[in-house]
């Protein structure tokens, strides 16, 4: 197993110097593997979620870890001396769809054991942090002064809580050699990577909150937090090739679909040609430029993915690309043969009355466009095959040229 991580500051907060509010992390072994994502809310009231977001990352690596060390030592399970996990195939749990049997399940119980200990933990280090750190000059400088009096009123309170003022949400995915689960609270998108049917299979395990919706989501500060979490787990022997976990940041630019897809299989590659320090580099160079590009936010992104067979795996990833590519193609092909019959129906244009006009001028700018897009998709083709044979014929030399144009697999290249 191996992973890679990196956050960083969006373009809108750079005009304000305002602080990033992502935190990112990810650790690899053939133990135990886990990425973490948390993203600390913009409004004004949460002037310290990048602290939030944070400590809300470091107190669940630990609690990870003890939840984990507890599993390996039957502590959920002692009658049955195994992991709540065992056997299981995949499963899914958000409370909007969950039934009575779920929530009696061993696994649940284990989990929502887990979800307590995070946020407990988090109110505890947000509590001390607030307590032991005046206003900074920038807070003093940028923050409403109704919110300020709030926090300073809040420290002299020993049962003050601060929730509010460090307020984020929080995303993992944790591997083992006998099972895997991941979780999330909030916005922002976790993507796996599978294979079946010998084919690649892209899909966002966890479930969806309706909840989080444009500017709103659920989160670590919600009085009703536990309760919010959604998971999924699985432990029958079956792991994702690789798991990416992206802050709203990411999905925000690309959508929640294809484009968000091909982002994570761009990296995915860059990953298998270039190498894991390679990849951090790039990462590190294409997240401000997609940030400037698109939603203006935080950047954060943190993969766990299976280091072994990964040429093999830069197979699956391209013939997924050239399907969709293809798709899109033969979609495109059939809206320009549409668009020609529907010119070719309005016959003699000098016949046509002023609105039919108008109609048919449409039509011809929609063939345009639709011909433009065939264009560009060609090329798009062409250019991955291209790449397909070029990697295997380094297959076949059994090397990795050192001279190979760096530029070839871009993240921030527009799609």
């Amino acid at each position: 197993m191996n992973s890679i991580c990196h956050y960083c500051q969006g373009e809108s907060h750079k005009s304000t110097n305002k602080p990033c509010q992502d935190y990112a992390y990810a650790e690899s072994s053939e133990m135990l593997s886990m990425a973490i994502v948390s993203d600390g809310h913009g409004g004004e009231r949460y002037f310290r979620s990048q602290y939030g977001s944070e400590m809300a990352v470091k107190v669940t690596k630990e609690a990870i870890r003890v939840f984990v060390e507890n599993m390996e030592q039957s502590s959920f399970t002692p009658q049955r001396k195994r992991s709540v996990f065992e056997d299981t195939p995949f499963t899914a749990y958000s409370s909007a769809t969950a039934t009575e049997q779920q929530e009696h399940t061993n696994a649940h119980k284990a989990l929502t054991w887990l979800f307590s200990h995070i946020i407990t933990q988090w109110n505890q280090s947000i509590a001390q942090h607030a307590r032991e750190n005046d206003l900074t000059e920038w807070e003093q400088e940028h923050v409403e002064q109704k919110y300020k009096d709030d926090f300073l009123v809040m420290r002299e309170s020993e049962d003050a809580s601060f929730e509010k003022t460090y307020g984020c949400t929080l995303m993992a995915y944790v591997q083992t050699p006998a099972y895997w689960f991941a979780f999330h609270l909030g916005d922002g998108k976790c993507v796996s990577m599978r294979i079946a049917d010998n084919k690649l299979v892209c899909e966002q395990p966890i479930p969806w909150d309706e909840k989080c919706f444009l500017n709103k989501t659920t989160s670590l500060c919600d009085s009703n937090a536990i309760e919010e979490f959604r998971y999924c787990y699985q432990g029958n022997g079956e792991f994702p090739r690789a798991v990416f976990l992206g802050s709203d940041g990411i999905d925000d630019s690309y959508g929640d679909g294809e484009i968000l897809n091909n982002f994570y299989i761009q990296l995915f590659k860059l990953i298998i040609r270039r190498g894991k320090e390679s990849a951090e580099k790039e990462l590190k160079k294409s997240l401000p430029i997609i940030s400037q590009r698109g939603s203006k936010d935080d950047m954060s992104v943190a993969c766990v993915f299976d280091d072994s067979a990964l040429n093999a795996m830069h197979q699956y990833l391209t013939a997924y690309q050239q399907n969709v590519l293809e798709q899109d193609m033969a979609a495109i092909e059939e809206k320009r043969q549409r668009l020609e019959q529907k010119i070719a129906d309005f016959g003699n244009p000098e016949k046509l009355d002023k609105p039919q006009l108008i109609n048919l001028e449409y039509a011809k700018k929609d063939l345009a466009k639709a011909e433009e897009q065939a264009k560009r998709l060609k090329k798009r083709l062409a250019s991955l095959k291209g790449e397909i044979t070029k990697f295997n014929n380094q297959m076949q030399k059994d090397i990795l040229a050192d001279d190979e144009p760096q530029d070839e697999i871009s993240l921030s290249s527009e799609s």
